[in-house]
């Protein structure tokens, strides 16, 4: 088929064929690159994939992290409404130990004038005029300390009691003189 063709035409004719070998060659070259191109994009798009799990793993590792942050927030509040608790319930606990002492203060007092009351009722009412010293007792002349000693009478020594001062703290006993309430006990 060459012998017919002119110089020209078989110039042409070659560099025709020498332009679809280099096009074969090229091809084949770009083919190459693209298959090595591709064979180097794999391992990036794993390492991508990877990179992308670990941001992934990251955020939730943040997402836990502020979770956490807020919960230690609150208990840090919470620890401080507990301390700002603990100070008011130990004000409180104060306040009630002082309360209760002078509760106890007053139960005290109470006693002693329900004991003082029953004895002036007693007295009153004729049904128990007799008493008995519960220590050994001065006797004076008046109601009151700043009068004179007049007599000493010992513990467990019964006693008439013939009046009873107002404000109920002296006794008039046996003809003798005046004993402070305190030391004297009725006798059943």
């Amino acid at each position: 088929m060459l012998k017919n063709l002119s110089s020209t035409q078989k110039a042409v004719s070659g560099v025709v064929v020498v332009a679809g070998v280099v096009g074969w060659i090229f091809a084949f070259v770009q083919i190459g690159e693209i298959n090595s191109l591709k064979s180097e994009l794999e391992p990036a798009r794993q390492g991508l994939t990877s990179a992308k799990d670990e941001l992934a793993q990251l955020q939730g590792d943040l997402e836990a992290a502020q979770s956490e942050r807020s919960q230690l927030q609150q208990r840090v509040e919470a620890t401080e409404s507990l301390e700002e608790l603990a100070a008011a319930l130990e004000v409180g606990n104060t306040q009630l130990l002082s309360l209760q002492s002078e509760i106890e203060g007053s139960q005290a007092e109470l006693e002693t004038l329900r004991a003082d009351v029953q004895k002036q009722q007693a007295l009153l009412e004729g049904s128990m005029l007799r008493f008995k010293t519960k220590a050994r007792a001065r006797v004076r002349a008046g109601p009151g300390t700043d009068t004179d000693e007049v007599a000493v009478v010992p513990a467990g020594m019964s006693l008439q009691v013939f009046e009873i001062v107002e404000d109920g703290t002296w006794y008039k006993v046996g003809g003798m003189g005046y004993i402070f309430h305190e030391l004297l006990e009725p006798v059943e």
